[in-house]
């Protein structure tokens, strides 16, 4: 057991090893009833082995084939915006990626398609999700991380949600033994009980984040609330509520990377909330087993043509992006 501290200083002992974790697991195939009750209490839940190592492999082999030797600009998640590959010094890749179901078919066809066959359409992430929302899954969003970037403590809701706000999903999809300190995926039970307001006019993502996160932080120093950064295997799943505060920690050690796909999935029958604001009846691919939201689509020219835009006039881009936001954000 080691001794870490979040992003904004919240203590957390993180497990070397699967026998030092005391974090209760399931099986997608045993007691079913259990875990959903479990989430329902806790905010989060973790099932083991879910996808097997053969496609966890496979999927980080598609990542060094079609991204990490690509020189041009991809969406990412800390910034939503377009870049290129940020490596550290032993060729991890920094800036996660955002939207893998979106991403150009004719460069990343491999990649995208395997993460549709082997996550979204995968039976027991479908089954897990499902039993948690009660409809099929739709999946509304997705990142892929390998670089050891700490992500600060949040609740997704703030960003984005179901339009009955708190019955979002997500999922973190461990692609190789997330090591300790590794730059671990952090969770804080029962936070999914607080709500801490709504976007609005004073309180938005353009102008008021950095208060946003300070006000989290001192949530849960004030409640003197438990910070757990379970151990994670190749193949194990945790799911959290939308409302439930999480985030990554900072990596120790830069020689290990934190292979990792995440998944933001609503119910079916239920729009898309951005912002606290806008809600969208998304176009969707049924991939069977889930639905898949693609937001701006690689495989469109309209979209193809923002990003040539976004990535040749970036600093005019972001500032008609950030009015827009606050455009859409009402007066709770």
């Amino acid at each position: 057991m080691i001794q870490l501290s979040t992003p904004n200083g919240l203590r957390v002992e993180v497990p070397e090893t699967k026998i030092e974790d005391t974090t209760l697991r399931f099986n997608i195939n045993e007691n079913m009833e259990s875990a959903v009750s479990y989430y329902k209490n806790n905010g989060y839940v973790i099932f083991s082995g879910c996808v097997s190592k053969e496609s966890c492999d496979k999927l980080r082999n598609l990542w060094e084939k079609n991204i990490k030797t690509y020189k041009g600009k991809i969406y990412r998640q800390t910034t939503a915006k377009a870049e290129k590959n940020l490596f550290n010094e032993n060729g991890w890749i920094m800036n996660p990626i955002l939207n893998l179901q979106s991403l150009n078919p004719n460069l990343f066809s491999d990649l995208r398609q395997a993460v549709e066959n082997d996550v979204f359409s995968n039976h027991s992430i479908c089954k897990g999700l499902k039993s948690i929302l009660g409809e099929k899954p739709k999946i509304v969003q997705s990142m892929y991380f390998e670089g050891n970037s700490a992500t600060w403590e949040h609740q997704d809701s703030y960003y984005l949600d179901s339009e009955k706000i708190g019955t979002m999903t997500a999922g973190w999809l461990a692609l190789e033994e997330i090591k300790a300190d590794a730059g671990r995926f952090f969770i804080c039970p029962k936070t999914h009980e607080i709500d801490l307001g709504r976007q609005n006019i004073q309180n938005n993502i353009a102008d008021s984040h950095d208060k946003y996160i300070e006000k989290v932080v001192s949530i849960i120093k004030s409640k003197n609330m438990p910070v757990k950064a379970p151990y994670m295997a190749a193949g194990d799943v945790l799911f959290w509520n939308s409302w439930t505060i999480h985030g990554s920690l900072d990596s120790q050690s830069k020689t290990f990377s934190r292979s990792s796909i995440t998944m933001h999935a609503i119910p079916e029958t239920h729009k898309f909330l951005q912002f606290h604001s806008r809600t969208i009846d998304v176009p969707t691919d049924d991939l069977g087993s889930s639905l898949i939201y693609r937001p701006k689509d690689q495989s469109k020219l309209k979209n193809k043509l923002i990003l040539k835009i976004e990535s040749y006039f970036p600093n005019i881009f972001y500032w008609f992006k950030n009015r827009a936001i606050k455009s859409l954000v009402k007066d709770n």
